[in-house]
C-alpha cells in the first residue's frame, strides 16, 4: 500500500472559518480517532486530487504544523451544482488497531464465457472489509478467466489473508451470462 503525505495548517473548527478558508482556494477537513481530540485543518485544494479522485485506497500521513499523523479517508462533502470538495474526513488509525473501510474490486483477466458469446456482469466494485490499516491492499484483484457462460463469483470464493469482508458471504461479485447473440442462436 501506497502512503501519501499532505501538508496541512491547522485552523479553528466552526463554519465560518471552513467558509473563508473556502474563498481562500483552500479545503477544511477534520482527522479523528477514537478518545482523542479531533485536528481542524485546511489544505490546498490540489493537494487532495490523489486522494478523492481515484480508485485505490491509501494511507494518509497527515502534516499538520509539525505534527503527524497517519489517516485513512472516511468521508468527502462535495457541492451538489458544482462537485467542487467542501470538506473531507480522515480517520486516524493506529497500527494493530483493525477499522472497517471500503476496498474497490478490480477486475482481471477475460472471462472464457466472454470469449464465446457471453457477456460479463458486475455487481459489486467495493467491498466492506475490516483489516489493520497497514496491511490494507489498495485494490482487491478478482480473477474471472476460468468463468464461462452460467457461472459466477460470489463473495465467499474469495480467500484473502488478514482481511475480514463484512458483506454478506453470498453476495454476488460477477457473473457471465448468454449475451444477445448466444440466446437467439439456442432459440
Amino acid at each position: 500500500m501506497s502512503t501519501l503525505v499532505i501538508n496541512a495548517s491547522k485552523r479553528q473548527p466552526g463554519r465560518k472559518e471552513a467558509k473563508s478558508a473556502r474563498r481562500a482556494g483552500s479545503i477544511p477537513g477534520v482527522a479523528y480517532a477514537k478518545n482523542v481530540d479531533p485536528v481542524h485543518f485546511t489544505v490546498p485544494a490540489l493537494t487532495l486530487r490523489p486522494v478523492v479522485y481515484t480508485a485505490e485506497a491509501k494511507m494518509i500521513r497527515l502534516e499538520v504544523d509539525g505534527a503527524s499523523m497517519d489517516c485513512i479517508l472516511k468521508d468527502v462533502t462535495f457541492d451538489p451544482i458544482t462537485d467542487a470538495v467542501l470538506h473531507v474526513d480522515f480517520l486516524r488509525v493506529v497500527a494493530g488497531e483493525k477499522v472497517n473501510v471500503e476496498i474497490p474490486v478490480h477486475i482481471v483477466g477475460t472471462a472464457e464465457g466472454v470469449r464465446t458469446g457471453g457477456v460479463l456482469e458486475i455487481f459489486m466494485h467495493k467491498l466492506h472489509v475490516r483489516v489493520d490499516p497497514h496491511e490494507m491492499p489498495e485494490h482487491i484483484d478478482v480473477d474471472v478467466t476460468p468463468l464461462t457462460v452460467g457461472q459466477s463469483f460470489h463473495i465467499r470464493d474469495l480467500n484473502i489473508p488478514g482481511i475480514q469482508i463484512l458483506d454478506r458471504q453470498d453476495a454476488l461479485l460477477v457473473s457471465v451470462s448468454a449475451g444477445r447473440a448466444s440466446k437467439s442462436a439456442a432459440a
